[in-house]
């Protein structure tokens, strides 16, 4: 497996003071996920930017994670809905023409 996409969870922790539990509080989420590789827990690096979102959102707004995960599923259905507008958008386009 290739280790350059990743980064240990104690190391990410470490280098931005991020609290161990608020990484594994996002675990409980399911809000990110992480690889068991040799016996330690790694995050892929694009979720890094994910982590931190959540991070401010909480720290920033005062938002707890239950709001957070509630906005993650609204945003998923937004982004959806937009998905199926455009293609219906599309799809209209071809008998205006």
């Amino acid at each position: 497996m290739d280790t350059s996409r990743y980064i240990q969870i104690e190391v990410y922790c470490e280098r931005t003071q991020t609290p161990l539990e608020f990484i594994e509080d996002l675990l409980e989420f399911e809000m990110i996920e992480i690889e068991h590789i040799e016996h330690k827990k790694y995050i892929q690096t694009q979720q890094i930017v994910e982590i931190e979102r959540i991070h401010r959102l909480r720290n920033d707004l005062g938002i707890n994670l239950e709001g957070i995960a509630t906005l993650n599923n609204m945003l998923q259905k937004i982004n959806s809905l937009e998905k199926e507008v455009k293609l219906l958008q599309d799809r209209l386009m071809i008998y205006e023409t």
